[in-house]
């Protein structure tokens, strides 16, 4: 490397720096106060893990819980959506876990992935329009969060870094165009 590129370089790091104060670690404490996660106790979370797992699992490719998606959802529910569709989601959650008990004697999170399906499709049911809205609420907030994660847009979509591409070494033909 020259001195002339080096110094252009360093010019621009400290420029950077100076221009964008609020982007430095000491700053990483105050960001940590505006993220927040929906108030679940420890078996709704458990249970969150495995209705993403359940609609999810892991296969030859990762599941949802291998990308962490029921973290994902833990806050994106908090910090997107208002408090009252939260309070549904957590109620939804704790209806889960009620169907669970009624039907198999255990909890959502102990049940075979069979059993855990057969109990979501008891949600899946026209007559019970909460527990509808929050079967349909789940699968597409679970839908999201793996078609945007960076596993599934890198191995199965055809991502392009730059679109198109870029090739400078091409001849313009000479003459009009017509169009």
């Amino acid at each position: 490397m020259d001195r002339r590129t080096m110094m252009k370089s360093l010019a621009i790091t400290v420029w950077g720096m100076m221009a964008f104060p609020g982007c430095g670690p000491e700053n990483q404490t105050e960001l940590k106060g505006l993220v927040k996660n929906l108030n679940l106790n420890q078996d709704q979370l458990a249970n969150l893990e495995k209705l993403v797992d359940t609609f999810l699992p892991k296969t030859d490719t990762y599941g949802g819980v291998d990308l962490n998606i029921h973290h994902f959802l833990d806050k994106l529910i908090a910090n997107c959506y208002p408090e009252d569709q939260q309070i549904e989601f957590i109620g939804g959650l704790n209806k889960l876990e009620q169907h669970a008990q009624e039907s198999f004697g255990q909890r959502f999170s102990a049940l075979a992935p069979q059993d855990r399906e057969m109990n979501l499709l008891l949600m899946n049911d026209e007559s019970k329009p909460e527990e509808k809205s929050f079967f349909e609420f789940a699968k597409e907030q679970i839908i999201l969060a793996y078609t945007s994660s960076e596993y599934f847009l890198t191995n199965f979509t055809n991502y392009d870094m730059i679109p198109g591409g870029y090739d400078g070494c091409v001849d313009v033909p000479q003459g009009t165009y017509k169009i």
